[in-house]
């Protein structure tokens, strides 16, 4: 019988939730093993492929006695003879004898395209011999003769509805463990014959992004990205996409004839640019759900013959080509590394990228200043002292380490020059490298309270990763005159053959905003005075997609700007938390 459960949203069946699999796995739509044609139903697939491309599969497969696993094989030698044969469509009259290799040969039991729908539909071909078993065995137990006369006609009718109803359960619960027994088998054997012979050591190093962090906890992350609103907030950002899409465009001569990577491809729409942009091939990953709405994007605007998409961790799957030219993604979190994403991207560098590949972005810069925003302050980190006319003390962070806040801040509010306290080369930095510690000086420039350290990031587009990046200096130097942007900024280089956008106070926000780092006690501060410190950015011990971060930092007078030592023993040391 159906084991019933309970869960938050009410009564659940095993029966209801085997529909919703089958309801997902089933219907995804069916490439054509010939030709580009998509299509619901393996039925209406093998028809198509009998008419239009002369090979009757479903005759074969009975004449030869195909099983289960010998029909994958036969789909996937197909599927890899059309990739490696664009002309392969067009031959008509492919035929087998039963005597091909490839028939028992467990190599073709490797999808040859990713989340080949028809695989997973193979199986409804065998539960219709399956079920026809069933009806024939339910038919003859029917016409069984009763053992007991003396029963009423209404107890025999129920009693015939009650053998009706069990044959039922007893087949469809047979369905289902033949459903579920098949696919194990074979998922474990293309495991086995595949995945579990790559270098354990090199596996260890590329799953340095979860670290420690609990099974349900990547779940978690990933499951953050399945639902639409989160990517329309992103989509809305014209700094974000916009940024992507001008680079992708204004250098098609870079994407002509390439194959890209799409590394956290979420609805596709970087894909869909490089795509756009002249790419030969583009690989999409996502190990999200959204990567079906992705899939569903990719065939409505017709670029399912340019974009495969494949859902899974970079870390953990193979794609179908060995290397690949460039690797796009947008992977930047709050204060830049938070959400841990860019380990992904330097996971898919070092596995997938070919000797002189691109990056796109290709580096990032973070950067704190000083503000003196009192609006801000009574806003949020007053807030608890008067709560519609009561004190709510208790509200406020007491302990040792404070939560960093992300808010948009305006222009108006900083005071002071900015410090470069990380910057990032895309192309040779490591995993461990992200965790940094960097001293820094800001400048006052005008009278002011200062109540926040303020963090953000700006990011750069290269058309050659090897390409050298702006100077220290440049970067370090005031790129912002009355509030536009000067020549000196990262983005209007021409010297240094970059593009990119910011994400601080003066440029147009963006759902990144800034980070807020509120000091301790605010500090007085005139024009030319110093805020001399030290700056410290790590993964979290608990979740590494989360980070601490420990500022260090002591006010200098512009008078002793000389002797910034004897400042140093006023120094105050706070920790924050991104959460």
């Amino acid at each position: 019988m159906s084991v019933v459960s309970y869960t938050e949203s009410g009564w659940d069946t095993q029966e209801e939730r085997w529909d919703d699999w089958e309801d997902e796995e089933m219907n995804m739509p069916m490439k054509c093993l010939f030709c580009t044609h998509m299509f619901q139903s393996p039925i209406l697939l093998f028809r198509h492929v009998k008419q239009s491309h002369g090979f009757d599969f479903l005759k074969t497969r009975t004449e030869l006695g195909l099983d289960f696993y010998q029909s994958m094989r036969v789909v996937n030698y197909i599927r890899t003879l059309g990739m490696s044969d664009p002309n392969f469509g067009s031959v008509s009259g492919f035929v087998l004898d039963g005597s091909e290799a490839f028939i028992n040969d467990d190599a073709y039991l490797k999808p040859a395209i990713a989340e080949d729908s028809l695989l997973y539909a193979l199986d409804e071909l065998d539960l219709d011999d399956t079920a026809s078993v069933g009806s024939c065995s339910a038919d003859s137990s029917a016409r069984t003769p009763k053992a007991e006369d003396s029963e009423s006609p209404r107890e025999r009718e129920l009693l015939a509805c009650i053998r009706k109803l069990e044959q039922q359960v007893g087949l469809r619960e047979r369905e289902n463990k033949f459903i579920a027994d098949q696919f194990d088998e074979y998922r474990q054997m293309v495991k086995r014959q595949f995945y579990d012979g790559i270098d354990t050591g090199a596996k260890q190093d590329d799953s340095s992004v979860d670290g420690n962090q609990p099974e349900e906890g990547s779940d978690y992350y990933f499951n953050s990205y399945a639902g639409n609103d989160i990517h329309m907030q992103m989509l809305q950002d014209k700094v974000r996409t916009e940024g992507y899409r001008d680079f992708m465009y204004g250098n098609k001569d870079l994407f002509q004839g390439k194959v890209v990577l799409d590394v956290g491809c979420g609805t596709g729409i970087l894909s869909m640019f490089a795509a756009r942009a002249g790419a030969a091939r583009v690989i999409a990953v996502d190990n999200s759900d959204i990567i079906h709405k992705a899939r569903a994007n990719v065939i409505e605007n017709g670029l399912d013959g340019v974009i495969t998409l494949i859902k899974g961790r970079i870390e953990e799957l193979e794609l179908p080509v060995p290397q690949v030219d460039i690797i796009i993604s947008e992977w930047m979190g709050y204060f830049l590394l938070f959400e841990a994403m860019l380990d992904s991207v330097l996971v898919a560098r070092d596995r997938f990228l070919a000797p002189g590949g691109l990056l796109a972005p290709s580096a990032s810069y973070i950067y704190v200043t000083a503000i003196s925003d009192t609006e801000y302050m009574s806003d949020r980190a007053n807030y608890w002292n008067s709560v519609y006319g009561f004190k709510m003390s208790a509200m406020k962070e007491t302990g040792p380490i404070k939560e960093a806040d992300v808010d948009v801040i305006p222009s108006s509010a900083v005071v002071a020059t900015r410090a470069l306290v990380a910057e990032i080369d895309h192309g040779t930095t490591t995993p461990a490298a992200l965790d940094f510690s960097s001293p820094f000086v800001v400048q006052a420039t005008q009278d002011a309270t200062i109540h926040a350290l303020l963090g953000y990031f700006d990011v750069a587009f290269s058309c050659v990763q090897a390409t050298p990046g702006p100077s220290r200096e440049d970067l370090e130097s005031a790129v912002y005159a009355d509030g536009t942007v000067t020549p000196k900024a990262l983005w209007k280089q021409p010297e240094s053959s970059m593009g990119g956008f910011t994400t601080g106070p003066h440029g147009t926000p963006t759902h990144w905003k800034q980070t807020v780092f509120v000091l301790r006690e605010p500090i007085v501060a005139a024009a030319g005075d110093e805020l001399h410190g030290h700056f410290t950015c790590k993964k979290s011990t608990t979740n590494p997609r989360e980070l601490d971060l420990e500022i260090t930092y002591f006010h200098v007078p512009a008078a002793m700007k000389d002797q910034p030592e004897l400042a140093r023993q006023n120094a105050i040391c706070q920790k924050y938390q991104l959460r």
